[in-house]
């Protein structure tokens, strides 16, 4: 019988799967779910620096504060996280309900407001903290230099503030991406997650007006996922998670065989269940079985780049087709 115990952040998990920050993890009886369903661990539905930010101003007013429009949007159409407060009891409750880690999750674009909410959140119990660290450029005075010093900041002071292992959830927006996760890792992080979806803009020709694009992913963007969890998870010595476009077992397995430690999921759920990932988790325990792989650690990173020997697969950019003749 396959064994699919591994380890993410330091934490013991029964095996790989994840269900990641969403509205599948925004209750105690959704994390219960999740638990029920085979998840090896959670992480909360992210609470936004905004909520933070407004319950400590002097007004209460949450537009006096909010910047962040995917917060916005997140605030006023969910309407979970009125005060914060609230999210300390989900993350409170949710780790004495179940016994597999349960991962917070902050959604931070400054050095403020949230450091002592961090070490409020780690008092709750929760097993680790992920942080969501989406900044957008919006000016030709933003330089990549200046984006990439605020993201390491935000992290190197979560590390210092708690004792509780922490990740760092980013987008693939980056000119180089080993530079950044390597200053991410140098700065203290257990665990990289790849990549973040961010909330997608739209525009509708015939009312000519602004929409929301669609929130969730589809099979064919792991590819991307898949492309830097092999290049990375040979250069930098830290955990990675990977996440968006994990909607089968095979491509969980995929990501796993290219150098992931887990794989968080999430559209997959909304599309078919939460009780798919139990299908997902069954159906990765035949092919090991079938392969003859015991545990998790036998297939673990077996496809990273150091096994692209001649660089056809992770470092090509183009489809080149070779013309052999021609001087």
């Amino acid at each position: 019988m396959a064994d699919l115990r591994t380890t993410y952040m330091g934490l013991e998990l029964k095996n790989p799967f994840i269900v990641s920050s969403s509205g599948l993890t925004d209750s105690v009886e959704k994390v219960i779910k999740a638990e029920q369903a085979g998840a090896g661990a959670v992480v909360l539905k992210s609470l936004f620096e905004e909520d933070i930010a407004s319950a400590v101003s002097k007004d209460g007013s949450l537009e006096t504060y909010a910047t962040h429009p995917e917060a916005m949007e997140y605030i006023h159409q969910l309407g979970m996280l009125q005060q914060p407060d609230a999210y300390l009891d989900l993350v409170e409750q949710s780790v004495k309900a179940v016994n597999i880690p349960v991962i917070a999750s902050l959604n931070c674009y400054s050095d403020e407001w949230w450091l002592d909410y961090a070490q409020r959140i780690e008092k709750m119990g929760a097993h680790g903290l992920e942080l969501n660290t989406a900044l957008v450029p919006v000016s030709v005075k933003d330089t990549s230099e200046e984006v990439e010093k605020k993201i390491i900041s935000i992290v190197k002071k979560a590390v210092k503030a708690v004792n509780i292992p922490v990740s760092v959830k980013i987008g693939s927006f980056f000119s180089s991406l080993p530079g950044i996760v390597s200053k991410i890792e140098q700065a203290g992080a257990s665990a990289v997650v790849l990549f973040n979806r961010f909330y997608r803009p739209d525009i509708d020709i015939e009312k000519i007006e602004f929409k929301n694009g669609n929130p969730l992913s589809t099979e064919d963007e792991y590819a991307t996922v898949l492309r830097w969890t092999g290049i990375l998870s040979d250069l930098v010595d830290c955990d990675f998670s990977a996440t968006t476009g994990i909607h089968t077992s095979d491509s969980a397995i995929k990501l796993i065989l290219a150098g992931a430690n887990t794989v968080q999921v999430c559209s997959a759920l909304y599309k078919n269940g939460i009780s798919f990932l139990s299908q997902m988790i069954e159906e990765t325990e035949k092919w090991m079985d079938r392969k003859e792989y015991e545990k998790v650690s036998d297939f673990f990173s077996l496809l990273s780049m150091k096994d692209d020997k001649e660089g056809q697969y992770y470092q090509r950019l183009q489809y080149v087709k070779a013309l052999k003749g021609l001087k």
